[in-house]
């Protein structure tokens, strides 16, 4: 705290204004006289003191104040910003020329669950056209010991004993999805591991994978659709 020593002045004189200036005590200095007689030193004391004490109380509110606004300041929260919505159209197996190819609009953006139910669904028809159009082929050369009579093509699943692998590839292929090849949901769909070790399960065979099974379906339904107007399995169809 300042004190300010100041010498008597005559009676009725009025104090030097820059002993009580505003840049010594932060505030509007008035003219103060001081009275006659040796208490006049006494009162000048106090009046400084008083002065002092009023600016540093001043700078302490003031500095208070800042601290606050500063603490709400970092106390406050920083916006969270919401992730994107789930986009189909940003997924695996959308490629071109065709990019994200749902004409009939099933995938609907945001809808997670929709989209994976479609694309479990696509991977399992995918694959069960391709091992159905590649034995199409095969089944014209190849015969089973004890299926030697058996008729190519679609006739093999109504005719004993074809019929009967009918039934027990049906019932395999059941127990396999039911329970070993589930689904998962921190997987994604159709992700059965890697039994063989191969390391290709990365995007690049994915989108393999999706576009022959997408061909294959096409290719399933059109030799079958083949021999049931023509009575020829899928490689009669072709002219040998």
């Amino acid at each position: 705290m300042a004190l300010a020593f100041l010498s008597a002045v005559p009676q009725g004189q009025p104090l030097p204004h820059a002993e009580l200036s505003a840049s010594t005590f932060d505030v509007p200095a008035p003219a103060v006289y001081a009275p006659a007689g040796p208490s006049g030193g006494m009162g000048l004391l106090c009046v400084g003191a008083v002065a002092s004490a009023g600016a540093m109380a001043r700078r302490a509110a003031a500095g208070s104040r800042k601290k606050a606004g500063a603490s709400k300041h970092q106390l406050r929260a920083e916006p969270v910003t919401a992730p994107p919505p789930f986009d189909p159209a940003a997924q695996v197996g959308a490629m071109p020329p065709l990019g994200f190819f749902d004409p009939a609009g099933f995938c609907k953006k945001g809808d997670e669950k929709g989209f994976r139910n479609f694309r479990t669904a696509e991977i399992k028809h995918g694959r069960v056209a391709m091992m159905a159009a590649l034995g199409a082929v095969v089944q014209h050369f190849v015969k089973f010991p004890g299926f030697q009579d058996v008729p190519s093509g679609l006739g093999a699943v109504s005719a004993p004993p074809g019929s009967y692998g009918f039934i027990a590839l049906f019932a395999i292929t059941g127990a396999l999805e039911l329970g070993v090849w589930t689904e998962s949901d921190d997987k994604a769909p159709g992700d059965f591991g890697d039994p063989l070790g191969l390391n290709q399960y990365n995007e690049d065979t994915r989108n393999r994978e999706l576009n022959n099974g997408r061909f294959a379906m096409f290719s399933a339904l059109g030799v079958i659709a083949a021999e049931l107007f023509t009575g020829k399995d899928a490689v009669e169809q072709l002219g040998f």
